[in-house]
């Protein structure tokens, strides 16, 4: 639950801003109501807390003894209003439900009912929330919206559960956009593009339009105005509209549910955005990319930082620059002690099964200046029967 909260954190409400919950009973609950500011859409998203188990509500025992609590009948003798609770950063059920007692205080069912008086920065039905932040969320979107863009740190963003993904090493999870978006991103057996065929070979009805990737919609939707895609790819416009710069990260149905086609070349980002490959994206998630392409896997310390550097993917290593690094004479010397070939990156960099190799290197050849290159780019057999491999190493041919 603390992982969930720290996605809310971000997306949802600031520290300086009052924060109450709604829809606190059922099995969607805890739910943050978020309205865009100084948006022309009216586009309100709902953010809220499930169980894993759908079966079975979660039960939360919580017990607080940092904040006053009072009952229905006690507020009611102390003539609070049901503005008043809402000023306390409870939750809008109580509120409502507190209110319906002051309507008909007879009912002896709410007379016992807690309410919580919460106190910056706590929120909810028991106070039990407080946002995780450096900064408001004000603050923020201003730094978005001015273009002043944090690019230099990993961001907490959401995972697609529901599939078992392994991405390799580092953080990156899967994005639910990229499940059938032509790329295989996980490499227990490419399982985000398992029986995608279904969708290609789709037929849609006569009052169906087809969407690029197969998905059908009804083709009353084609007559929708302000230049709304219906499709989850925009196929269904003549020319794709980007997510407007000012909406990235306001966590806009008109940005969030769309998906980056997969015949442009380009890449989603989790909040909307297609970039051109290795781009910088607004929201940091790219740091995960470059994360997962530089773990170190199998190869020794001397090799890794080598072939990190030499291969220009960061500039730095461990907060040491490369520069420094390769300063260091006796860096590029353990090149030579490396057992080769050279994997690298660790894991696969294409379609979950090709690979880059290096051959061993005299150092007085290598140009530190420029991008070390792979000797050979190696891949599976089976998968790619049309090309003539050069040799193969382990179960694979390069």
């Amino acid at each position: 639950m603390a992982g969930f909260l720290h996605v809310i954190c971000f997306l949802c409400a600031a520290i300086e801003l009052q924060s109450i919950l709604y829809d606190t009973d059922y099995f969607l609950f805890d739910c943050l109501h978020y309205l865009p500011p100084n948006s022309q859409i009216l586009n309100k998203s709902k953010y809220c807390i499930r169980p894993a188990n759908d079966q079975n509500p979660a039960i939360i025992d919580i017990i607080n003894v940092h904040h006053p609590n009072f009952t229905f009948d006690e507020l009611y003798r102390l003539n609070v209003t049901s503005h008043e609770v809402l000023l306390w950063s409870s939750s809008i059920d109580l509120a409502e439900r507190y209110q319906d007692y002051i309507d008909q205080p007879m009912k002896a069912n709410r007379v016992n009912e807690l309410l919580f008086n919460c106190t910056s920065p706590w929120f909810g039905s028991y106070c039990q929330y407080s946002f995780e932040m450096d900064s408001n969320y004000s603050e923020t979107m201003l730094s978005i919206q001015s273009k002043v863009y944090i690019v230099d740190a990993i961001i907490h963003s959401t995972c697609y559960v529901l599939l078992k993904c392994d991405r390799g090493a580092g953080s990156m999870c899967l994005d639910w956009r990229e499940i059938c978006d032509g790329h295989i991103d996980c490499l227990n057996d490419g399982v985000d593009e398992s029986q995608c065929f279904e969708l290609e070979i789709n037929e849609c009805s006569e009052n169906e339009y087809r969407s690029h990737n197969g998905l059908c919609i009804p083709k009353t939707f084609l007559k929708d105005e302000y230049n709304e895609a219906e499709c989850l790819d925009k196929s269904v416009l003549l020319y794709s509209v980007p997510c407007p710069d000012t909406y990235l990260g306001l966590n806009m149905f008109i940005c969030e549910e769309y998906a980056c086609r997969s015949d442009e070349g380009r890449f989603l980002y989790g909040d909307g955005e297609c970039v051109e490959d290795f781009g910088e994206c607004q929201n940091g998630r790219h740091l995960l990319l470059i994360e997962s392409l530089t773990v170190q896997g199998d190869l020794s310390d001397n090799c890794w930082i080598a072939m990190v550097c030499l291969s220009k993917i960061v500039d730095h290593v461990n907060e040491i620059s490369c520069k420094q690094f390769l300063n260091l004479s006796q860096i590029l010397s353990k090149l030579e002690n490396c057992k080769y070939p050279i994997q690298f990156p660790t894991t696969p960099v294409l379609l979950g099964h090709v690979r880059f190799l290096y051959a061993p290197k005299q150092t007085f050849n290598i140009n530190v200046e420029l991008a070390l290159l792979p000797d050979y780019v190696c891949y599976d057999e089976e998968l790619c029967d049309f090309l003539t491999p050069t040799f193969r190493y382990e179960n694979l041919a390069c």
